[in-house]
């Protein structure tokens, strides 16, 4: 949904009737699965029965408005015709009466991998019909670093001690029409997560759940606009078949994160590229032995360059210095580049 599209159909939020028919456009094109990175919180105010409530209308027109079904009411019925996934947000904060709808089952081999999981208090999920007709239900959230860069996704994270999926996770549920999430847990008691399995695609995490996304450049083939959907201009080679994210572009949506390459991009991306590595298998992962390995690394080098410094003139400890700067930042990126560590 990016600026484009806003341009040529209107203002954020669509009437609920267009988000059903971009989502039967879709499936009309062979898409797999669609995947909303949207919430419908609240009930759609341009819905019929909400024009009728809040305006002052002759009878006969009042009549007619109320005798025609209820755009959240034709949203569900889409849905309901299966293979959609809807996203909440967790919540730190008040805890909600309920949480989100749950289509779904974990399973945990080893000991309960909840305490792992990153926890939240509750969740803004869409209204109750919603929510109870699409095929999956996944979280939307990041665990941004402290430079606000995401760099790891989460595949489930804990609400009042229960395990939900996130919506790249819950998109491949979907896809692989299984019902069962199995969480792993490491043998050694207190050491986290080891990998979670969704169908028959075994996915190795980090000790909280998460995976470490292996960005991209930019890929402008990724992304079909909205519009070009719904005027049925999308081609079809980009969607049959595929699992289809829905979220939002357009700068005043407020749904841009940072990413490591130094550049911006819709959150749904995220998203996408999480699922584009687990189907492509190619991982990056950051061992257990990794801060050791960085530590020894600091200590040798500011021993070494110490020990340099007090024997050798400025200039020549300065040239040594640089080199085994440079050296670490090599070591790094061939680990990196080639054992995609």
């Amino acid at each position: 949904i990016d600026e484009e599209s806003l341009q040529r159909l209107g203002q954020w939020p669509w009437p609920r009737t267009r988000m059903a028919r971009l989502i039967e456009k879709l499936r009309d094109a062979g898409a797999g699965v669609v995947a909303l990175d949207i919430m419908f919180a609240e009930p759609d105010r341009t819905s019929p029965e909400r024009i009728t409530g809040d305006w002052e209308l002759p009878r006969e027109i009042r009549r007619r408005l109320e005798a025609m079904p209820g755009h959240d009411a034709i949203l569900a019925e889409t849905l309901a015709e299966g293979r959609v996934v809807l996203g909440f947000a967790a919540e730190q904060g008040l805890a909600r009466d309920h949480g989100p709808a749950r289509p779904f089952r974990f399973v945990f081999s080893g000991e309960s991998p909840l305490p792992y999981l990153y926890s939240f208090s509750g969740a803004v999920t869409s209204i109750p019909p919603l929510e109870k007709a699409a095929a999956g239900n996944g979280a939307m959230n990041f665990i941004p670093d402290s430079d606000g860069v995401v760099r790891r996704v989460p595949l489930a994270i804990n609400i009042q001690e229960q395990a939900f999926p996130s919506l790249a996770a819950e998109s491949l549920r979907v896809a692989e029409r299984a019902s069962n999430y199995l969480v792993k847990t490491l043998p050694e008691k207190g050491a986290g997560i080891q990998e979670i399995r969704i169908g028959s695609i075994t996915v190795p995490t980090t000790p909280r759940g998460e995976i470490w996304v292996h960005y991209t450049k930019p890929v402008p083939d990724r992304l079909i606009p909205a519009w070009k959907v719904l005027a049925g201009e999308a081609p079809r080679e980009k969607l049959d078949g595929h699992i289809v994210l829905v979220g939002a572009s357009a700068q005043g949506l407020m749904d841009i994160r940072f990413s490591p390459m130094g550049t911006v991009m819709p959150g749904v991306e995220a998203h996408a590229q999480a699922l584009e590595q687990i189907l492509t298998k190619t991982y990056i992962s950051r061992p257990s032995w990794a801060a050791a390995i960085e530590g020894l690394t600091i200590l040798a080098g500011g021993l070494a360059v110490g020990i340099i410094a007090l024997s050798a003139p400025a200039l020549v400890s300065a040239c040594i210095t640089a080199a085994i700067l440079f050296a670490a930042g090599w070591g790094a990126w061939i680990a990196f580049v080639h054992y995609r560590l």
